[in-house]
């Protein structure tokens, strides 16, 4: 996670950020909203990360058809790129570590982790 963390840090977007980069890219289009419950910050805390967002031009903001009080946030072209390049940065560290590992153990390491995940999302929130 170290690694992953300074592979993040030399995207030039700043952590929090480009993880809501990845909620967007990967999730799609949301409110602010949505966005900082999936983010689990507060909404103002979203409201500054996506203004920085929107100032140097990966989000777009627009209005909701549906509900005037609301915006919608988009990915633009250049977070689509920043977002893109950071997940392939990602994957082609994952995929250097990995290259010696024999592919049944590996295997074996995916369904461990898609257990363990599909364990986390079915159990009730703690308070």
């Amino acid at each position: 996670m170290r690694e992953i963390r300074r592979i993040d840090d030399r995207q030039g977007v700043g952590r929090a950020r480009l993880s809501a980069l990845a909620v967007l890219y990967f999730g799609g289009e949301c409110s602010l909203s949505q966005l900082a419950e999936t983010e689990m910050v507060s909404r103002a805390t979203m409201h500054h990360v996506v203004n920085g967002l929107e100032r140097e031009g990966y989000v777009t903001r627009t209005p909701d058809l549906k509900d005037a009080r609301r915006q919608i946030i988009r990915l633009s072209a250049e977070g689509t790129r920043a977002i893109k390049a950071a997940h392939a940065e990602r994957i082609d560290y994952l995929r250097h570590i990995a290259e010696d590992v024999d592919p049944g153990e590996l295997a074996a390491a995916v369904r461990i982790l898609d257990h363990l995940r599909n364990r986390s999302r079915a159990r009730p929130e703690q308070k």
